[in-house]
């Protein structure tokens, strides 16, 4: 359960790979794919575009490039564990598992990798696998916001909904403004019945002028588990058309009907969810 980027590349050697950072990563690095990667300064300057091409978010591209350098250096967990992320972030998930199963191979303290192996599971519905992955990404840091964002969802999917929400409240006293906390902590305080102080929670980051789509929907969502179609509603209007507002009432009130386990796996279906933004569809 737990809302998910483009063509291969490499650039002609260590000067243009190192300039492509500043100008066009993608169209530097498509020069050069073919040519071989001799030297660390070489395969340094790969990694650094397939960074570039990553956090710009190009995934399929960045994937070309960390599947070249792995062929040169193939003990690198760090770049495992960066191709498992993009993978994962274009849903090819077997394969993300494969990449971060190899980081921890290599590196059995590799936090990204298990993290980042742990939202897979989530992903793939599979709570029992990704709770030991997230309980080690726990033990090697502690203070890690993102982790307790994404153990808070795995027990959200079990059914706890208390526990859940201590762990998003941990993750929040660690990064108070994170939008993603924010939003599971308030869909687990609805799908534990307490609508009031989940409206409340969700209600100011809604109305403010950089709020996303995503938290507006989340709140119109709260609002039909509570009850209040009309508030729905009128949130839900100021990202959809009246089409999908009316559809999204229904779909609330057939949420309210359900038990809290298939109702949980359902909002989760849904993608109003968020864990870890870079996989995050659902949870």
């Amino acid at each position: 359960m737990l809302a998910r980027s483009k063509t291969s590349v490499f650039a002609l050697g260590v000067g243009l790979l190192l300039s492509a950072c500043a100008t066009d990563p993608t169209l530097d690095a498509a020069r050069g794919l073919a040519q071989p990667l001799e030297g660390p300064q070489a395969y340094a300057s790969i990694v650094r575009v397939a960074d570039a091409t990553a956090q710009a978010g190009d995934c399929a591209t960045a994937v070309g490039l960390y599947r070249r350098a792995t062929e040169t250096w193939p003990a690198d967990a760090d770049v495992r564990a960066k191709l498992g992320t993009c993978l994962a972030n274009l849903g090819a998930y077997n394969e993300a598992i494969a990449a971060f199963q190899t980081a921890i191979s290599l590196n059995s303290n590799h936090l990204e990798a298990r993290r980042g192996l742990g939202n897979v599971y989530v992903a793939l519905d599979r709570p029992e696998l990704a709770l030991p992955q997230l309980e080690g990404a726990l033990l090697l840091d502690p203070n890690d916001p993102r982790t307790y964002n994404s153990y808070g969802v795995v027990l959200d999917m079990q059914g706890d909904h208390r526990g859940a929400q201590s762990k998003y409240r941990t993750g929040l006293a660690l990064d108070r403004g994170n939008i993603s906390l924010i939003n599971n902590l308030g869909l687990s305080l609805a799908l534990s019945g307490d609508f009031e102080e989940a409206i409340m929670l969700l209600k100011p980051v809604a109305a403010h002028p950089d709020a996303g789509a995503k938290t507006r929907q989340n709140l119109a969502l709260i609002y039909g588990l509570a009850g209040d179609p009309e508030q729905a509603a009128r949130m839900a209007r100021i990202d959809l058309d009246e089409v999908s507002v009316r559809r999204n009432l229904a779909y609330y009130s057939t949420l309210r009907a359900l038990k809290d386990r298939a109702r949980t796996s359902a909002i989760g279906a849904t993608g109003s969810r968020e864990a870890q933004p870079a996989l995050a569809p659902a949870r």
